[in-house]
């Protein structure tokens, strides 16, 4: 069955417990993982009818004006498993945008790419001292900590790439 990177990401979340869409988005935001995934606040609650049509997830009965809560089904946990594995085993390149960017480059004059990579290394700078910050606090989560030392891990060594490269153009 096919899964979308917004759909798997849903289903992991709702793999830690039951959820509602508005718990999933605070997760989402708490998790930083707006910086690597395409997942509107608005999309939640489509993806997840998407997941229950699929028979990946249902919803629990809410009463009264409790928010509806969905729950990974055993189909779901299953096919998320076996993404899960897929997604870690092969190899795809994680920035996309940058890469397109760098191969268009020979179409701007040096200063312009000068000034590119800066403001890039800056917003990774900000970028880098927020993830800190929330390693800091910690998560009992193991998939969250694992997001954030690879995300940091990640930031360091393209920050690392982008001081050489400024380097390299600036001569």
């Amino acid at each position: 069955m096919k899964i979308s990177l917004t759909e798997q990401i849903i289903l992991g979340l709702l793999a830690e417990q039951p959820q509602h869409g508005y718990h999933i988005e605070n997760l989402i935001t708490e998790r930083g993982m707006r910086k690597w995934a395409e997942i509107g606040f608005s999309s939640i609650y489509y993806v997840l009818e998407r997941l229950e049509k699929k028979q990946l997830a249902t919803s629990l009965l809410a009463k009264g004006k409790e928010k509806k809560q969905y729950k990974i089904t055993d189909l779901g946990m299953t096919e998320l498993k076996e993404k899960t594995k897929k997604q870690i085993s092969e190899r795809k390149p994680a920035n996309t945008h940058l890469m397109t960017g760098l191969a268009t480059s020979h179409l701007i004059n040096t200063l312009e790419l000068i000034t590119a990579l800066e403001n890039r290394q800056a917003v990774l700078m900000t970028d880098l001292k927020a993830l800190q910050e929330k390693m800091e606090k910690g998560s009992d989560v193991q998939a969250a900590r694992q997001l954030f030392s690879l995300s940091e891990v990640l930031l360091k060594a393209e920050l690392n790439w982008i001081k050489s490269e400024l380097e390299r153009l600036r001569k």
